[in-house]
């Protein structure tokens, strides 16, 4: 049964779009934004996918401004506050939760190898100084350090930490993540994306899936066969988006791997394929054969969709 006080749902960790320039492309973000609500899928701007460890501060702000007022109460709105300067993540996190958005979501700051003690603090920190939700991020391709479940057990009980979001894929993980989001006040969302069928069945709140930003149809309806317990269908929606993924992922770094993401954003006509450094963009002669690629997904989607109905 739905817990109405819960964090819960799909949120898309959206691409950030930048123009040649590397300045915000404000008028593609809103779009964006406007097509997950359409969809109802929820935006978490600034996360892995967005680069945010590469978008500057000028920008931040004015992007989450967009997202809140796109989403326009429809749906839920995160913003990532990662920085290895702790005292930079709280001034981001209270100036976002003034401008409206639901939760900050806070990974490890990555440049010292902590201790567990050491991360209980830094978590301890942000609760005491952050005026609203927190849902801490594990993701260690990106800091280099992993999450021990007695860490997250023990900030789970701080009334501001309101969910957790696990990007860490091993064996027996999932199912002790599961064990805390029995509660009623805390919430678990599973950020490896060829995982959501299993975590739904071990009862998460919600999904953090990057291919959303291509396919926010498809992640819409494996939601709906979710909630209706519709396993077989859930799991042809979830080959279909592992298949998805594969087409940017495949054989390519993290780095890679979100530059040809873009690449295929802007195969589809969402946005321009510009990156910001030290990432490279994707070249343009890419576009194409993504667009080919995109397609041929698109018809495999269609015909399952028809089988369905």
């Amino acid at each position: 049964m739905n817990q109405p006080n819960k964090h819960r749902g799909t949120i898309v960790p959206m691409v950030t779009p930048f123009t040649k320039e590397l300045t915000l492309d404000e008028p593609a973000a809103e779009r964006m934004v406007d097509r997950l609500a359409s969809h109802g899928l929820g935006a978490f701007v600034m996360g892995t996918t967005g680069e945010a460890a590469s978008i500057p501060s000028s920008l931040r702000n004015r992007f989450v401004e967009i997202a809140v007022k796109a989403a326009a109460g429809r749906v839920p709105v995160y913003a990532g506050i990662g920085d290895n300067c702790v005292l930079n993540s709280i001034d981001a996190a209270n100036a976002y939760l003034t401008i409206g958005v639901d939760a900050v979501v806070a990974h490890l700051p990555s440049y010292y190898t902590l201790t567990s003690g050491e991360m209980v603090q830094y978590f301890q920190l942000l609760s005491d100084q952050i005026n609203g939700a927190i849902v801490p991020y594990n993701i260690p391709p990106a800091t280099h350090m992993s999450m021990p479940i007695e860490v997250v057990k023990t900030i789970s009980d701080w009334d501001n930490v309101v969910g957790f979001k696990d990007s860490e894929n091993v064996p027996g993980r999932l199912e002790a993540i599961a064990e805390l989001g029995k509660r009623d006040d805390f919430s678990i969302f599973m950020g490896v994306a060829r995982n959501s069928l299993e975590a739904m069945r071990h009862g998460y709140d919600g999904l953090v899936p990057s291919s959303g930003n291509l396919a926010p149809h498809l992640w819409q309806t494996f939601a709906e066969l979710v909630e209706d317990e519709n396993w077989n269908g859930a799991e042809e929606m979830q080959n279909l988006a592992n298949n998805l993924a594969q087409v940017f992922q495949q054989n390519r770094t993290l780095g890679q791997s979100l530059a040809t993401l873009k690449a295929c954003m802007a195969a589809l006509g969402l946005c321009q394929h510009y990156m910001l450094p030290p990432l490279l963009t994707r070249p343009e002669s890419e576009i194409e054969e993504l667009k080919s690629q995109l397609e041929q997904f698109s018809e495999l989607q269609t015909d399952s969709y028809k089988k369905r109905t």
